[in-house]
């Protein structure tokens, strides 16, 4: 056996220096494993806990949303997100805040990602269709992004009732009518918002969406009726109303035709197939038909008050400071026929320890005065504007709803806050007395100016709002104060419709988009004024309610 030539022989330099490259290697092949192993950890972590704490866990497959890392649920977000909690019990010292070369890394092979998945679309944009062609619409739509519905609610609270069910998975639709409108923050969706990626629309959260939205109009839509139903945007003078249109004949009150042109309508107008349509919305008769005109009734009505209003607003001022508790009243208003109701209420409050000082009684009739003081409830007969109305059990809904509008009016003329609530209302628990809730500085409700419990009717004649006109609290200010005086000046419309809820619900959309008054309506589910919606959908708990009416 021969031996190698001595040349062939590694010396021991030589073996220092293979030792040496190996040992490169060894670390250069451990890095390469730690970044995949960082990226995998990165990716799982994102898959697992993501789709278990993410808010958007609930995203259909195939639905994309915008900015894709936005969800942090990788590495760096275990290092500075829920996980460091669990770091610091287990190792007994704060992580450091300082980003780590590992962090560094995730965000760096993140972007990539992304840059890489959005490079080929990004260099065909100059071939890419823009979603609005800029030569006919780039004045008025030049760009497009989906939210979530119940996103974009609890992001602004615009006030109206939602609905959850089925349609609180909806997205809205974002429309950007300037360029300089689409987000900034991310260069991804702003491509996407204005050109077809082939992507679809895409998907982001509702501060994203509107963070360069200078102004934003809002417009809450359905389909009553279940019709085929388009919607048209025209770039025009800016107009704070939507117009319906509908093909019908309005002349014969017919249901939908299809062979028929399309016509303007009133917003009420019925859409049954099955009958006639039916207006919800309809201007009172003329005065000259006579005594019975709801028009020739209203300024008969309005002669007592206008001749009586100082005298009354000074003997309620004396009242009122001796009633009022941190500047607020309750108010309810009641006749003879209604009395048995009013009794409830003060029996059941008395015995669950409610404190009736600051509640003012409005009765339409001086038997009814009686009784609500022998239940030992302040009162104030408004002789002159109530004498009028009707003693017993009202044969109309409507007969009372003057002495409704009135009894509130007066003490926000005043500069007093007023929760009304009809007669038949009961308060459950003593937790809380219900003015403290509308009274709380620090509530999300606190800067609303009226606030309604939900009726639990949507049909068109409470739309948009399905305010509850028999239990709501409104805040005494120059908008309130005006939206009542209308109402008071509307009540022909109240007699033609024989209702005080329609007209107040028209009044609350008007005078919001007119002069801005903040309008709350509660949602059907609130547990701390439930509804009749309530009640009727859910037996169990209306059981639990009659337990406690009867202690």
């Amino acid at each position: 056996m021969s031996l190698p030539p001595p040349s062939s022989i590694p010396r021991k330099s030589n073996r220092r220096h293979w030792n040496a490259e190996a040992l490169h290697t060894i670390v250069f092949l451990v890095r390469v494993t730690f970044v995949l192993l960082l990226c995998g950890s990165s990716y799982l972590a994102g898959s697992i806990i993501g789709h278990n704490l993410s808010p958007d866990s609930n995203l259909n497959h195939g639905e994309r949303r915008w900015p894709p890392i936005r969800t942090n649920m990788g590495v760096a977000h275990l290092f500075h997100g829920e996980a460091s909690d669990l770091s610091r019990k287990q190792s007994g010292s704060p992580v450091d805040c300082k980003m780590t070369d590992e962090q560094l890394i995730e965000l760096h092979v993140r972007r990539e990602l992304e840059e890489h998945r959005h490079q080929g679309k990004r260099e065909e944009s100059s071939s890419q269709t823009r979603r609005f062609p800029s030569s006919s619409m780039g004045k008025s739509l030049n760009g497009v992004a989906r939210v979530k519905k119940d996103d974009i609610n609890e992001f602004f609270d615009f006030g109206n009732p939602v609905e959850g069910g089925d349609t609180s998975k909806e997205d809205a639709l974002v429309f950007y009518q300037m360029k300089q409108a689409l987000p900034s923050s991310d260069k991804f969706l702003a491509h996407s918002a204005e050109y077809d990626d082939g992507m679809g629309i895409p998907l982001t959260d509702s501060k994203t969406a509107t963070e360069n939205c200078n102004t934003m109009n809002v417009i809450f839509t359905g389909n009553p009726g279940n019709t085929r139903q388009c919607t048209a945007i025209i770039g025009n003078f800016e107009s704070y109303h939507v117009q319906r249109w509908m093909k019908v004949d309005t002349v014969l009150t017919t249901p939908i035709k299809s062979e028929l042109p399309l016509v303007p309508v009133s917003r009420g107008y019925g859409m049954s197939p099955k009958g006639k349509g039916k207006g919800h919305f309809y201007a009172p008769p003329s005065p000259s038909d006579g005594k019975l005109s709801p028009v020739k009734k209203h300024w008969e009505r309005l002669l007592p008050f206008f001749r009586n209003i100082d005298s009354v607003l000074e003997d309620l001022h004396t009242m009122l400071k001796k009633i009022a508790r941190n500047n607020a009243v309750v108010v309810m208003t009641c006749n003879m026929g209604q009395s048995a109701l009013l009794m409830n209420f003060a029996c059941s409050a008395r015995r669950k320890g409610f404190d009736l000082g600051n509640i003012l009684v409005f009765p339409s009739d001086v038997e009814t005065k009686e009784i609500a003081e022998g239940l030992g409830l302040a009162t104030y007969y408004d002789v002159k504007n109530m004498e009028r109305l009707p003693k017993g059990e009202a044969r109309r809904y409507g007969a009372m709803m003057y002495a409704k509008v009135l009894c509130v009016l007066y003490p926000l003329l005043l500069g007093y806050d007023v929760l009304f609530q009809d007669v038949d209302i009961v308060w459950l628990t003593t937790d809380r007395d219900p003015l403290d809730f509308f009274q709380d500085d620090s509530s999300k409700f606190s800067h609303f100016d009226v606030i309604f419990q939900h009726d639990g009717s949507n049909t068109l004649r409470y739309a948009p709002y399905s305010a509850n006109s028999g239990f709501y609290y409104a805040r005494a200010n120059k908008k309130t104060q005006y939206l009542f005086t209308s109402l008071l000046y509307h009540s022909d419309l109240i007699m033609t419709w024989d209702s005080h809820q329609q007209v107040l619900i028209q009044l609350l959309s008007e005078h919001s988009s007119l002069f801005g008054l903040n309008v709350k309506v509660l949602s059907r589910d609130t547990e701390m004024f439930p509804g009749k919606s309530i009640i009727s959908s859910r037996p169990k708990d209306c059981i639990s309610l009659v337990q406690i009416l009867l202690g």
